[in-house]
């Protein structure tokens, strides 16, 4: 895997079994901080919930991602 120098970490994600494992109070607070989310996106105009394609960076076919993304300007970008 190519060097992962320059990587913006802008975004963060919970895999939904991790999120099943939670209890019911943990799966209430993260509801609450979604919800809390959504609304300030909405208010500042945007989309609530975006869309995104995630990529684990252990996978083979990482590099070639890592370079599609740079050469697009989307690498380091914060």
């Amino acid at each position: 895997m190519e060097n992962l120098e320059g990587m913006a970490f802008k975004f963060s994600i919970f895999k939904n079994d991790d999120v099943e494992q939670l209890t019911h109070e943990e799966k209430v607070a993260l509801g609450h901080i979604a919800e809390s989310i959504e609304d300030n996106r909405r208010a500042e105009g945007k989309n609530p919930r975006n869309t995104y394609l995630v990529i684990n960076t252990d996978e083979s076919y990482v590099d070639e991602v890592i370079a599609i993304l740079k050469r697009n300007g989307h690498w380091g970008e914060v």
